[in-house]
C-alpha cells in the first residue's frame, strides 16, 4: 500500500533549483562545444591557406608535391634533395613559392672526352651525350664516338672517346693517295685502310705517331732475299823465261782455263728496286788453270839495213798505222805496215810483224814490193802517196 506525501515548500525549491542547474549545465556544454567548433574551423582555414602544391622537375622527371615551405631551398630540403655548386636550379634557391609554382633542378654531371687521345673534363647538366656536346659547343661532325649520341649520362658521369675525321695522304710505291680517317695513330690508320705491312717495311712517321689533319704516311715495301750466282774467275798468267829464244819472241805453252766461283748475296729491294747487296758467302766450284807463256831472253842481232831510200816506208807506215811499228789492233794486221800473218811468213818473216823493229818490217816489205812490182799490197795508202802499184 502506497502513501502519497504532500510536497513542502522546501521540496518545491529543491526541485526548481535542480532544474535550473541542469539548464545551466546544458548551456555551458553548448558554449564549450561552440568554442571548440569555432577553433576547429579556424585551424582548418589556416592549414588550407599555408599548404601549397608545387611542380618539381628533377632532371626532366616531373612530380607534384604538397608543402608548407616558403622558398625553393626549403622545398628541396623537405624532399631531401641536396644541391651542389655546379647544379642548376630555377628559380634560385632563395626565391619564394606560391601555389602552382614550378621548380626545375638539373644535376651537374662530369663528362670526360678523350679526343684523338687527349683527355678533357667538362661539367654539364645535360642528360644525354648529344645535348652535352651541344652544351659545350663541340658537336664533332663526322666524328666517331665510343657511344651513341643519344646515350644517357648518369649522375656518376660518362667517359666518351671521340675520333675526329682527318684528311691524310698515303704514299705507296711513290704514288700519293688522298683519303680520310678517324684513326688516332699511324698504325690504326693503316689498319682502317686495309693496308698490310710487315716488320721489314719502312713506315714514316712511326706506327705509334699521332695522326693529324694533313698527315703524310709513306710506306716503302722492303724485301730481303738471298741469291747465289756463278761467276767466272780469270786464270793467272805464269811467265817462264827461255834464253834460247830471242827476246822479241814468246809462245804459249798452256792456254789456261777460267775457273768458276759461286757467290751468295743478300739483296735488299725497296718497292721492287734493288737498294743494296752484300756478299755473304763464296765457294769455288772450279779452280782456274793458269796460262803459261814462254818469253825469250836472247838478244837478237841487228839486221842489215835495207838498201836505198827508206823514207817512203815511213810515209807508208804513217798512213797505215799512224807510224806505230809495234801496233797490234786485234784485226789480223800487225806492225807499222799492217802485214797479215800469212803474207809476213810467206816472205820470210818469223813470229809476228809487230814483234820486230821497223828495219825488219821494211826488209820484208821490200821483198813483197819487188815480188809484186810495186806498192799494190797497200792500195789505199799507195794511191794517197802517189806510189806505183
Amino acid at each position: 500500500m502506497s502513501v502519497a506525501w504532500p510536497l513542502s515548500s522546501r521540496d518545491c525549491w529543491l526541485r526548481v533549483s535542480t532544474q535550473e542547474n541542469s539548464l545551466r549545465r546544458r548551456i555551458v556544454i553548448v558554449a564549450v562545444a561552440a568554442v571548440a567548433i569555432l577553433g576547429l574551423l579556424g585551424g582548418t582555414l589556416t592549414y588550407a591557406s599555408l599548404n601549397k602544391t608545387v611542380t618539381l622537375s628533377i632532371d626532366g622527371k616531373v612530380t607534384e608535391v604538397s608543402t608548407f615551405a616558403s622558398s625553393v631551398e626549403d622545398v628541396l630540403a623537405e624532399e631531401g634533395i641536396e644541391i651542389g655548386e655546379r647544379d642548376a636550379v630555377a628559380p634560385s634557391l632563395s626565391a619564394s613559392i606560391d601555389e602552382g609554382s614550378r621548380i626545375a633542378v638539373r644535376f651537374a654531371r662530369k663528362l670526360t672526352l678523350t679526343v684523338d687521345g687527349e683527355d678533357s673534363n667538362y661539367w654539364v647538366t645535360a642528360t644525354n651525350v648529344s645535348e652535352a656536346l651541344a652544351q659545350i659547343g663541340m658537336r664533332f661532325v663526322n666524328a666517331e664516338l665510343s657511344t651513341s649520341r643519344g646515350a644517357d649520362i648518369g649522375r656518376s658521369g660518362l667517359d666518351v672517346e671521340v675520333r675526329t675525321q682527318k684528311k691524310i695522304i698515303v704514299i705507296k710505291r711513290g704514288k700519293k693517295h688522298r683519303t680520310t680517317t678517324t684513326a688516332v695513330t699511324v698504325r690504326e690508320a693503316l689498319r682502317e685502310l686495309g693496308i698490310k705491312y710487315d716488320g721489314n717495311d719502312e713506315i714514316a712517321p712511326a706506327l705509334r705517331a699521332s695522326v693529324e689533319d694533313g698527315t703524310r704516311i709513306e710506306l716503302v715495301r722492303i724485301n730481303r732475299v738471298v741469291r747465289s750466282v756463278k761467276v767466272s774467275v780469270s786464270p793467272k798468267t805464269i811467265v817462264r823465261q827461255n834464253d834460247a829464244m830471242y827476246e822479241d819472241r814468246k809462245k804459249v805453252r798452256r792456254a789456261g782455263r777460267d775457273g768458276l766461283r759461286q757467290v751468295t748475296y743478300r739483296i735488299v729491294f725497296a718497292d721492287g728496286d734493288e737498294r743494296r747487296r752484300k756478299v755473304i758467302a763464296t765457294k769455288m766450284l772450279r779452280a782456274p788453270v793458269p796460262r803459261i807463256e814462254i818469253h825469250g831472253t836472247k838478244e837478237r842481232p841487228e839486221p842489215e839495213a835495207p838498201t836505198g831510200d827508206t823514207s817512203v816506208w815511213y810515209q807508208l807506215a804513217e798512213c797505215e798505222s799512224g807510224g806505230d811499228w809495234s801496233i797490234n789492233t786485234g784485226n789480223g794486221y800487225y806492225g807499222g805496215l799492217q802485214f797479215n800473218l800469212s803474207t809476213w811468213q810467206a816472205y820470210g818473216g818469223t813470229g809476228y810483224p809487230h814483234e820486230h823493229p821497223a828495219s825488219v818490217q821494211i826488209a820484208i816489205a821490200e821483198k813483197l814490193r819487188d815480188a809484186n812490182g810495186g806498192y799494190g799490197a797497200w792500195p789505199a795508202c799507195a794511191a794517197e802517196l802517189g806510189l806505183p802499184t
